[in-house]
């Protein structure tokens, strides 16, 4: 999706180890300060004047490109960072709120450290208090200021006492503007409060260097960025310039590598990504799901949803997914196609009574957005886009109406024909976490359950209705594996595609490099999603600088 289909600064001091890998260890004793702050957008760093920035770039693995995670919100960001879990797994959702939380499960990585090794010393700085309280309640010493200022003193306090080990820093003024005059370059302000920031970033620097013990000690310092903006300052939650951040992890004897998408294998069992192009020589390429004898098959009660992004080269009205000869809308069956920039539902009977029900808002924009579709044949039909409801329509057919289509297939990027030559020779877009339903979901379960991964090992209360779970997350070959547990497989037919890892890092990562620092085993049943960022950790590869 995104799932699918980026705002805030954090400091702390650590060191660990992955399960199974070992980290050649230094001399000096292992300290890490982790920088989080709230609001900088990807290209920020690039534009303004950031010497102190650019000091820990020199010798670090970063990316401008890092994923925050969706939704992007400060709350979901920093969740995501302390646990080194997901929104699926963390349950943060809600902006400026960590409401739902399952910190119980997925605990902060202070609390970590503190059950490994209580000896290390750990401090939280922040802005928002509800992280001390909730996520860094281990910390031997937590402080709250009202103001980035408060912080950085407090925070440059702290790194002058010999017993402090890990500091966790919390910065908030590129959002605060963000969210009064826009994320955006143009905008003095805006491009001021991350000088700012690096300014804070500088001197927090120089008082580590400074630090009596400085050459017995083995620093890293982690920059990041819990989220980013959009121009109108204005939260739609998944857009790049959102969800793209930068993630900075320095020193810690990781590999000096700019981490770039395009030079990475993709991550197996990750949130992939699959992008259906147009291809050069006119052949179709689309998703097939065998549906014969199947519950997929003439559904009178479903909910469909999906995430797409779609391509900038469509035209007329191609399918985005469906089972009918999409000739004709009489024809029986269903099919989501292209309705100008944006989208509709089209379904019929065998009787060729049929149904066109579309949404308003523009998907054609760069941006990936959740489409869901709830059908009940003797009731009602409801299209929502981005876990709002768009539009709905009472429908009039009989208990004994057939929506069979002829064709034994669903398709995606094509219809049920898989000759379909409106718009050809397919859609052009990406998909991410399709799921179908035999059974219609309420508006809340859509929204609140829209952003999870995994969901066949979530608390779903439709679980037992899912019939069709299409994550896209294979690397490799033709076969889209359904993880519904009924065995519905689709094949990838045509080769003008894309597979890749939709972030090159991310938010993730950060806790297990943290405990990679420090030295600290990561058990495997903490379901941890980040990576190791190290060259001698065989699942990860980069490019060099």
């Amino acid at each position: 999706m995104r799932t699918f289909l980026r705002f805030s600064m954090v400091a702390l001091t650590l060191s660990i180890g992955i399960s199974g890998v070992s980290w050649a260890q230094t001399n000096g004793t292992k300290k890490i300060l982790v920088i989080g702050v709230d609001g900088i957008i990807n290209t920020a760093i690039d534009y303004a004047t950031t010497p102190g920035i650019d000091k820990l770039i020199a010798d670090a693995s970063y990316s401008m490109n890092g994923f925050s995670g969706v939704p992007a919100y400060a709350s979901t960001g920093w969740a995501t960072l302390l646990t080194g879990v997901s929104v699926g797994k963390h349950q943060v959702a809600s902006n400026h709120s960590f409401e739902g939380n399952q910190f119980n499960l997925y605990p902060s990585v202070v609390t970590r450290i503190k059950s490994a090794n209580p000896g290390i010393s750990v401090a939280s700085v922040v802005r928002n208090a509800s992280i001390n309280d909730l996520l860094n309640g281990a910390a031997d010493e937590k402080f709250h200021f009202a103001s980035d200022e408060e912080v950085f003193a407090k925070s440059e306090e702290l790194l002058q006492q010999a017993g402090v080990d890990v500091l966790f820093v919390q910065f908030s003024s590129p959002e605060e503007v963000g969210e009064d005059a826009g994320f955006q370059l143009r905008e003095a302000r805006y491009v001021q409060a991350i000088q700012k920031i690096d300014e804070y970033v500088s001197k927090l620097h120089a008082a580590i260097q400074s630090r009596q013990n400085y050459a017995d000690e083995d620093w890293a310092i982690f920059l990041v960025s819990s989220h980013g903006g959009t121009e109108s300052g204005a939260y739609t939650n998944n857009s790049e310039e959102e969800i793209n951040v930068p993630i900075i992890l320095s020193g810690a004897n990781l590999d000096n590598k700019e981490l770039v998408g395009t030079a990475l294998s993709p991550r197996e069992n990750a949130d992939n990504v699959l992008d259906i192009r147009k291809n050069p020589s006119g052949d179709r390429t689309y998703i097939r799901v065998p549906i014969a004898g199947t519950a997929l098959q003439g559904m009178e009660r479903y909910t469909i949803e999906l995430w797409v992004k779609a391509g900038s080269d469509n035209s007329s009205d191609p399918s985005i997914m469906g089972d009918k000869d999409w000739d004709s809308g009489g024809n029986p069956g269903f099919i989501l196609c292209r309705s100008g920039s944006t989208w509709k539902i089209n379904f019929a009977n065998q009787k060729s009574e049929r149904y066109d029900i579309g949404s308003s808002k523009p998907i054609e924009d760069g941006r990936w957005h959740h489409l869901a579709v709830t059908f009940d044949k003797t009731k009602e039909c409801r299209v929502y886009q981005d876990g709002e409801l768009v539009n709905s329509s009472p429908l009039t057919y009989k208990p004994e109406d057939n929506m069979t289509s002829p064709y034994t297939y669903i398709c995606f990027a094509q219809e049920g024909t898989q000759q379909y030559s409106g718009g050809s020779p397919n859609w052009s877009g990406a998909f991410n976490e399709v799921r179908i339903w035999t059974d219609v979901l309420s508006t809340e379960t859509i929204r609140s359950y829209m952003y999870l991964r995994n969901v066949e090992n979530s608390n779903h209360p439709n679980l037992s209705s899912l019939n069709l779970y299409l994550k896209l997350d294979e690397t490799r070959g033709n076969q889209i594996r359904d993880f519904s547990g009924k065995g519905h497989h689709g094949e990838l037919v045509g080769n003008a595609t894309q597979r890749h890892p939709y972030y090159p890092i991310g938010l993730t990562d950060v806790a297990v490099n943290i405990m990679g620092h420090l030295g600290l085993n990561i058990d495997g049943s903490w379901g941890l999603e980040g990576n190791a960022l190290k060259s001698n950790v065989p699942y990860r590869l980069f490019k060099v600088n």
